[in-house]
């Protein structure tokens, strides 16, 4: 009788670890998989600013802050070319990032574009030195539900390019990634137009640009401007419906 209550015994703690390991790993298993199914929100600040622009610089000095809002805001400063024929041409600027701006001023049935202008996941726009109404609106747009999720797998740097490649996942339709190779920072000393002999201080300039069809897995090349350090750039992309509306991001930082 002794021997058959020690092994009754011996049966009954295997059991017992068999179901508490068992347990453990449902567990583990519906963790995984909620962490899979979550997006993570983001606010997307695309700033439309000139250094010929002397209303632009307080826009240019509050984008750094409005980063702090929140660690899944990005910012990025679009450097546009109206500003160049009078008096001070921006070493920044460029036809492309105008016309994306008057892309937006055409979606968001706007009388005008102009600087500093602020655009928020592609769907709401202010004046860019408002403080308070990008604080609200960013607050606002954190709290909607990512519809995409951006992981990027692969940046490699070849010939003065960055090749890159990424996937997503969740809504695809009608909607395009766009990727932008960014100078996190920047301070210029303008010598001529309407901002004559001030020195600016600019975050996350976009110096290169390209936009590619959303697919499961998509790839890009970006120009890498030679001046730009190893320390001072960073790689974001994020995908945007035909609508304007920006529906996820990843940044990428060495």
């Amino acid at each position: 009788m002794k021997w058959l209550f020690i092994i009754i015994a011996f049966a009954l703690i295997a059991c017992s670890g068999f179901a508490g390991k068992k347990k453990n790993y449902s567990k583990k298993d519906e963790t995984t998989k909620k962490m899979n199914s979550s997006y993570t929100s983001v606010a997307v600040l695309e700033l439309f600013t000139s250094e010929g622009c002397s209303s632009c610089p307080p826009a240019d000095n509050l984008l750094p802050q409005l980063a702090n809002v929140d660690s899944n805001v990005i910012t990025l400063s679009f450097h546009v070319d109206y500003w160049d024929r009078l008096g001070w041409k921006d070493p920044f600027s460029s036809r492309e990032f105008t016309q994306r701006q008057r892309k937006y001023g055409d979606q968001l049935h706007l009388e005008s574009i102009y600087t500093p202008q602020l655009i928020i996941n592609g769907q709401y726009e202010m004046v860019g030195s408002n403080r308070t109404s990008a604080t609200q609106t960013i607050k606002s747009v954190l709290n909607e539900k990512a519809a995409v999720q951006i992981k990027i797998n692969e940046v490699k740097k070849d010939a003065g390019k960055l090749l890159v490649s990424c996937e997503a996942e969740g809504d695809l339709k009608k909607l395009d990634l766009i990727a932008v190779f960014v100078q996190k920072q920047a301070i210029m000393k303008v010598k001529a137009g309407e901002n004559n002999g001030a020195t600016l201080s600019h975050t996350n300039v976009v110096r290169s640009f390209a936009k590619q069809t959303a697919e499961s897995n998509t790839s890009f090349v970006l120009n890498i401007p030679t001046e730009i350090t190893d320390d001072n750039w960073q790689l974001i992309i994020y995908a945007q419906h035909n609508d304007g509306k920006i529906t996820g991001a990843a940044v990428y930082e060495q």
